[in-house]
């Protein structure tokens, strides 16, 4: 793997916790296809928007193969995350903003028309989901609809690893039935579509990629215990040379009832 793959994926994932030295090639080509495929999904949801906000959309590295996905693209693409490095700048026709999700929301005014919202995967950093929600529905009736669409996993991921990351990683997810809630209450509807990303990884080729904490959830788990997890995983599975399971996501639809 070339240093600007590995580049790409550290920023990815996040630089604070991947490995990107302990990935190889196979897995990064797995990585991209599995990016690329999601891009699809979220750029066909969204394609009906003239004006799109991914909110906590990171370096904007997904943001863009969105839009790649997207003809026509739309008028405006705003890139929202406050742990951006600067603010309010333009770059490769993507508007970067340093500001926290809901606070964009609430400064969007009737002036600021913004008809389409991304929310891949950042839902469970939301503390007060019911006031995402009733933003979400206000920007709706000033603009007269408008969409969004949540990109979340469930809490029971079906991914093949040890019994105390999965407890941490359901611990972390969305309350999928509360969250629900919060955006009927706002006046909001919800359909979700489950979506299955089939992955096939020999036992070494995902014991690495564990290895390498490409998920923020890793950083609970200090190197012997991921390592006593691995074994785990691999006495669990060690008639098998090859693993087949599948990535799964929520994809949800919000708009105006």
């Amino acid at each position: 793997m070339g240093f600007h793959e590995k580049q790409t994926l550290t920023t990815y994932y996040g630089s604070d916790y991947l490995d990107a030295d302990k990935i190889d090639d196979n897995i990064c080509q797995l990585q991209k296809q599995y990016i690329h495929k999601m891009a699809d999904l979220c750029a066909s949801h969204l394609q009906s928007c003239s004006s799109i906000a991914d909110l906590g959309g990171g370096t904007g590295y997904f943001t863009r193969l969105m839009l790649q996905q997207m003809q026509p693209p739309p008028e405006h693409c705003a890139c929202v995350d406050p742990y951006l490095a600067k603010d309010d700048e333009m770059e490769g026709g993507i508007h970067f903003l340093k500001i926290d999700a809901v606070e964009y929301l609430e400064k969007l005014d009737t002036d600021t028309k913004v008809d389409g919202f991304l929310l891949k995967e950042m839902l469970h950093h939301i503390p007060d989901q019911s006031r995402l929600f009733q933003n979400l529905a206000r920007i709706f009736q000033q603009n007269s609809g408008g969409r969004a669409l949540i990109v979340t996993r469930p809490d029971n991921p079906h991914l093949v690893w040890f019994p105390r990351i999965a407890q941490v990683f359901k611990e972390s997810c969305v309350d999928i039935a509360s969250a629900r809630e919060s955006a009927e209450k706002a006046g909001l509807t919800w359909t979700q579509t489950l979506h299955d990303f089939p992955l096939e990884f020999t036992v070494d080729e995902w014991s690495k990629l564990l290895r390498s904490r490409f998920w923020s959830i890793f950083k609970e788990f200090s190197d012997e215990e991921l390592e006593e997890g691995i074994e785990f995983m691999r006495k669990q599975n060690s008639d098998k040379s090859v693993l087949h399971f599948p990535d799964r996501y929520w994809l949800i639809d919000i708009t105006l009832k």
